[in-house]
């Protein structure tokens, strides 16, 4: 076991000690197999709203954050010991970054693409309109944090660490003390250039801004909990809490698509189906009616 804990050690980080690599691997909770795990999840769970639903739109939705989990997943291959590391200059392990990050900035709109998904009260249609259009402008605008560090004025985290997240002196993925951190190198916020902070408002602000539909503020407050709040809960560590949130995603997903999976068939069902529950004459006896 040891030899193969050497072996793969010298694989992605080429240089350090056996014996810090032993310590780093017993630390993490979270791993390369867990990631891969959850990402069958989500890939199950979006062949079943494709095959059983007609959404189309949920099923994109849910496929989105399961290319998270499949991205982290892949992460650990290329992962950095530490920040300091020289895997974090190699090419793979800078690519997977930046995807990561995009990844990121393109949550909230894809939140909400499934929250539209749900609905089809055109009132309600219109409005996710509007916002997953801001959401897109939001998530163009942090990318672009990262275009312009190096450009614009970027403060020195190795002198002053930042308070944001994911913001870090260089490009890589690295171990974080539970799971994969990220450190994106991010231009300073200004009056023009948001802070990561806006991530946050077009996640959750719509779930209380529509708070006279039914559920909205119940499920933007389950996605605070048992996101950023839990992940807070378990690491300090500001690159690496959005990563472990990411992780728990396909579980929220997942979790709501058990509790909503008989609306969704009675009203997206394929095949005429209308009911899970319901035998196959008592659905074309619910149809014919």
């Amino acid at each position: 076991m040891k030899l193969v804990h050497v072996l793969n050690f010298e694989l992605v980080v080429l240089i350090f000690t056996v014996q810090k690599t032993h310590t780093h691997q017993t630390n993490m909770c979270f791993s390369m197999e867990m990631s891969a795990a959850f990402s069958a999840i989500g890939l199950f769970a979006t062949y079943w709203v494709y095959t059983k639903t007609s959404n189309t739109q949920l099923a994109s939705g849910v496929f989105f954050f399961f290319t998270m989990e499949l991205l982290q997943a892949v992460q650990y291959w290329f992962i950095a010991d530490d920040i300091n590391s020289p895997v974090c200059d190699t090419q793979a392990n800078k690519v997977l970054t930046v995807l990561g990050y995009l990844h990121i900035c393109l949550q909230p709109y894809f939140c909400h693409v499934i929250n539209a998904s749900l609905t089809r009260n055109p009132k309600y249609t219109d409005i996710y309109n509007v916002i997953k259009k801001l959401c897109l402008i939001g998530g163009a605008l942090l990318f672009s944090r990262f275009l312009l560090a190096g450009v614009w004025e970027t403060q020195d985290t190795t002198v002053m660490p930042s308070t944001e997240w994911l913001r870090g002196h260089k490009l890589c993925t690295f171990r974080g003390n539970y799971h994969l951190a990220w450190s994106v190198p991010m231009a300073d916020a200004t009056y023009v250039i948001p802070g990561v902070g806006l991530h946050a408002f077009l996640m959750f602000a719509p779930f209380f801004a529509l708070y006279e539909k039914k559920g909205m503020v119940i499920q933007g407050a389950f996605l605070f909990l048992f996101g950023p709040y839990m992940a807070g809960l378990i690491t300090a560590n500001l690159m690496e809490q959005a990563s472990i949130w990411c992780f728990f995603s396909i579980a929220q997903i997942a979790i709501m698509l058990f509790f909503i999976r008989e609306t969704l068939i009675i009203n997206w069902g394929k095949g005429g189906q209308q009911s899970l529950v319901a035998t196959k004459g008592e659905s074309k006896k619910a149809k014919a009616n």
